[in-house]
């Protein structure tokens, strides 16, 4: 019994590793607002690829949004300088439209890359005035920009080291996920395509990731 009581108390002593995962504390500063474990455990995993953001402020949280997930500063918060900004990432709400499920069907380690996604546009806001961030934003409008900054925010998830994870989800957009036809060939319209993900995991240039630019 001695034996027994030992093992139950080691076990309650150290947290199991899921529990370790979903732990908010990792990043004090990341606010969870969401109810999926799955996707915590995600973004959670997806954060430890940007130290660099453990002390900025991000709420996970849930919107009513036309696309699967978003990132963007919160309103009036771009005014702020980089450290004291807060940013959200917003995870569409209604898991029963095609756009969501991309994040609550497809396999972990693609929503993984995708959470890498949406924390590579933070992190590149960061390093943004707040006049850059504004057009940034002016820039989304027109199609052609769009494919230009998601291009590039797709290399900085690569070369952050989620370049599989993000080929994963490119390649489940691709071939696999249950999509309008329309919205999935804006996403590799916009986006870039597995096989530019693949070829540019690969590929290692001087300084690491070369960046893939978008096709005209």
């Amino acid at each position: 019994m001695g034996r027994v009581a030992f093992l139950c108390f080691v076990f309650w002593l150290f947290p199991s590793p899921q529990a370790l995962a979903t732990d908010p504390t990792s990043c004090p500063t990341h606010t969870i607002l969401i109810t999926n474990d799955t996707l915590t455990i995600a973004f959670h995993l997806a954060a430890t690829y940007y130290p660099d953001l453990c002390s900025t402020k991000i709420h996970l949280k849930y919107g009513k949004i036309k696309t699967s997930m978003a990132a963007l500063p919160r309103f009036g918060s771009i005014f702020k300088k980089p450290h004291k900004r807060t940013y959200k990432i917003i995870v569409n709400a209604n898991p029963n439209k095609p756009q969501a499920r991309l994040i609550y069907d497809a396999p972990f380690d693609a929503i993984v890359g995708v959470m890498g996604h949406e924390l590579a546009h933070v992190s590149d806001y960061n390093t943004k005035s707040s006049w850059q961030i504004a057009r940034t934003g002016i820039r989304y409008m027109s199609k052609n920009q769009r494919k230009t900054i998601e291009h590039q925010t797709d290399s900085i998830t690569i070369a952050r080291g989620l370049g599989m994870q993000l080929y994963q989800f490119a390649y489940y957009v691709a071939y696999e996920a249950d999509l309008d036809e329309a919205y999935r060939q804006y996403k590799l319209d916009i986006y870039m395509s597995p096989e530019d993900i693949y070829n540019a995991v690969t590929t290692v240039g001087a300084n690491g990731i070369r960046p893939i630019q978008p096709k005209p």
